[in-house]
């Protein structure tokens, strides 16, 4: 009786010997995690993409703001998914402040000859603050272009003066 309690007990430490090893050699918890992890970077990869699109798509359509906010998506999205390009992230943001500084000359134009000259400066400031991002910030063309509003300011004043002169 206590060879076959023996061989018992020697066979039941084999089977647990062999089932924890077995559990050890392949967890059970890394054979679903993979699966997991693999949709879950499938779908981070998918969103720094759509993200992208998005900005490519504000940068064409919209203005700063708005592509500002969703180069910021792509960044932080990129970022997650492992995507993250430095260069490519600068060069977006060359052409956003590129296309940024173009419209603000534009609108301070614009509002020049709109005689709306709060709106005017407004612009100027925009295209100030976007040069010295870029790095190309000139300040006699900065200059020139505040002289160009002082002047349409005063001209303004000085014909309003002259037609008030001519009414009395």
């Amino acid at each position: 009786m206590a060879g076959s309690l023996y061989r018992f007990l020697t066979l039941t430490a084999a089977i647990l010997s062999i089932l924890l090893l077995v559990s050890v050699a392949y967890p059970q918890e890394n054979t679903k995690k993979n699966p997991d992890e693999k949709a879950h970077q499938r779908m981070l990869k998918r969103e720094a993409a759509n993200a992208l699109y998005r900005f490519k798509l504000r940068l064409k359509k919209e203005g700063f703001y708005s592509g500002r906010v969703a180069l910021n998506v792509w960044h932080s999205t990129a970022i997650d998914a492992g995507t993250f390009d430095q260069e490519q992230y600068n060069e977006f943001k060359r052409l956003l402040y590129e296309k940024s500084t173009n419209e603000s000359l534009k609108c301070f134009e614009d509002f020049i000859l709109q005689e709306n000259y709060y709106d005017a400066n407004v612009c100027l400031q925009t295209w100030r603050m976007h040069s010295k991002e870029l790095g190309t910030y000139d300040q006699a063309e900065y200059e020139a272009l505040k002289k160009t509003l002082t002047d349409a300011r005063t001209a303004k004043a000085s014909g309003a003066k002259t037609t008030e002169k001519a009414q009395d």
